[in-house]
């Protein structure tokens, strides 16, 4: 029998081969004909590795903007509701520090490039978990009907258990709530309202929502010629 060329040996193998060689080929050399485009987003912050009985105690921008380059395709199919820029505070002590983002703390694609970033530098104040309790001191907002005037205001419970951290705990005398209109009231009356605070970190544990009541009563009337400096008769 007669031996078959060389060439023609395993010819399955090597069609498979070149085909392989010359999708790859196409693929890339097609990446490199696409075209360039450049994007921006504006992305989520996240701080992750927080240490143990730790707090942020400091206020964070909402949201960083982050403009990548890259491959129209890769562009087109990237899903922005995925993307983040990351803090890591793993080993991170107490007091403040100011972070610097990097493209590496953006997680985009590998064929994506972080051209830009704002801000570039994030303020962050760590401070140590504190619990306290704090006298709860209703707001009130609005006039009474003409005529009348607040005699007494009491809340119940009068007193919330806050956690949050330690330095604000600290200067806080007391803890407000959603304002209780007066609005055109002329009695007595009782209305539901929530523990507000108003420090950033700080969060109330126990008693966020309470009853106030408002005691209203009668506005002193004055008789002419009782006015303090009136003329003897």
């Amino acid at each position: 029998m007669p031996r078959r060329p060389f060439v023609f040996r395993n010819l399955g193998l090597k069609l498979l081969a070149v085909a392989i060689a010359l999708g790859v080929w196409f693929a890339l050399s097609g990446q490199r004909r696409e075209r360039i485009s450049e994007r921006s987003y504006r992305i989520p912050l996240s701080l992750v590795n927080i240490p143990s009985k730790t707090i942020v105690a400091s206020p964070l921008p909402g949201a960083v903007d982050v403009r990548v380059r890259g491959p129209f395709t890769a562009l087109r199919q990237l899903e922005p509701e995925k993307l983040e820029a990351v803090i890591d505070l793993l080993s991170s002590a107490p007091g403040e520090k100011t972070y610097r983002l990097v493209p590496e703390d953006i997680n985009v694609p590998p064929e994506i490039e972080v051209i830009a970033l704002s801000p570039a530098e994030v303020r962050v104040v760590l401070d140590q978990v504190a619990e306290r309790l704090l006298p709860i001191v209703p707001a009130l907002s609005g006039e009474v009907a003409a005529g009348s005037q607040v005699v007494d205001v009491t809340v119940d419970p009068r007193i919330a258990r806050v956690i949050g951290p330690a330095t604000a705990l600290g200067r806080m005398s007391g803890i407000g709530t959603e304002p209780v209109s007066l609005a055109n009231r002329a009695a007595t009356f009782s209305a539901t309202t929530t523990v507000l605070p108003d420090v950033p970190g700080v969060r109330v544990r126990a008693g966020q929502i309470v009853n106030v009541t408002v005691r209203i009563g009668p506005a002193p009337t004055t008789t002419p010629g009782s006015a303090a400096g009136a003329p003897p008769h």
